[in-house]
């Protein structure tokens, strides 16, 4: 029987990491040319590996191979004018928040996502993926809408992870059109500085000037933000996250839990497993999320491709 463990750690503040150098860059826009790639093969490794369920993991590999296709040929949609810039950048804004209008072309990624994906996937998931290639735009664009705003209960949780799939291709391409330079880093820590989502994961990243510094990433649009140690990525209660592994596991991908507000993400080392993936080993350590739902603590944001509890 799987046990959690708690990790006692010193959270080390990130001015100690730095050991004076400058500031970590604010934020980092996701690899047009890989990310989705990138995801493919970790859901293949982690498959390879025994963790999480072969079949589904397999599915997800597939699935994130699809959108890297999607992404390399949707267009690249409209850019904000200088009034959404101003506006945006004046009051603190997400310049491509999910409030927005939802453009059509995201449908266009859907398309190219259920027709990749063949028929070399399980029945079940063949049937959604024909169900949604007969949906009628208005009522993609209304299932899309309320994914974007989190409301789960209204939704077919099978069409959940194909219609987040699309709408990541979507963002992910109008967020690396525009360049960091279009962007700037909000008051509110809490949520993605490029789209308003909040984060799937806290990434302790090596790929950066001082290995170590700590990011959240994005459900969304893939950009991971810096968001200092010590500090819960729900309510910034600072000093008050306890880690939780599973003890016959690594200790790579923890449970980050706020003792003041009950919420929890997970925590990927990347100094530890430097392939660790935000939403791959997210989807291959689901009993741990059993495990701190046992003890009392809420998942503080869904993974687009898992829908507990439904389905």
């Amino acid at each position: 029987m799987a046990r959690i463990s708690t990790i006692p750690i010193r959270i080390v503040p990130q001015g100690e990491i730095a050991g004076g150098l400058e500031d970590p860059p604010a934020f980092r826009l996701p690899d047009a040319n890989s990310i989705f790639a990138d995801r493919a093969a970790r859901f293949e490794s982690l498959a390879a590996r025994g963790k999480g369920e072969s079949a589904f993991m397999r599915l997800m590999a597939q699935l994130a191979s699809a959108q890297q296709q999607a992404l390399l040929q949707h267009p690249v949609p409209p850019a904000p004018d200088a009034a959404q810039l101003e506006r945006a950048h004046v009051h603190g804004l997400p310049l491509l928040g999910i409030d927005a209008v939802l453009e059509a072309s995201w449908r266009g990624a859907l398309r190219h996502i259920t027709h990749a994906l063949g028929r070399d996937i399980p029945a079940a998931a063949q049937r959604v993926l024909t169900a949604l290639q007969n949906t009628a735009a208005a009522t993609l664009d209304t299932q899309a809408s309320r994914l974007l705003s989190l409301d789960y209960p209204s939704l077919d949780a099978a069409a959940v992870p194909f219609i987040g799939a699309a709408l990541q291709v979507h963002w992910v391409k109008r967020a690396s059109a525009l360049g960091p330079g279009a962007f700037r880093k909000l008051n509110v820590p809490t949520v993605c500085p490029v789209c308003g989502s909040p984060p799937l994961a806290s990434v302790q990243r090596i790929d950066v000037p001082v290995p170590g510094t700590r990011y959240l990433h994005c459900m969304l649009c893939c950009t991971d933000w810096h968001m200092g140690r010590g500090f819960c990525s729900q309510c910034e209660a600072q000093e008050k996250l306890a880690y939780y592994h599973i003890e016959s596991d690594s200790d790579a991908v923890r449970g980050e839990a706020c003792q003041q507000c009950k919420g929890y993400i997970k925590s990927l080392n990347q100094e530890k497993d430097p392939q660790a993936n935000p939403v791959a080993d997210d989807l291959a350590t689901l009993p741990l999320d059993i495990l701190l739902d046992e003890a009392g603590y809420q998942r503080a944001s869904p993974n687009f491709f898992f829908v507990p509890g439904q389905g």
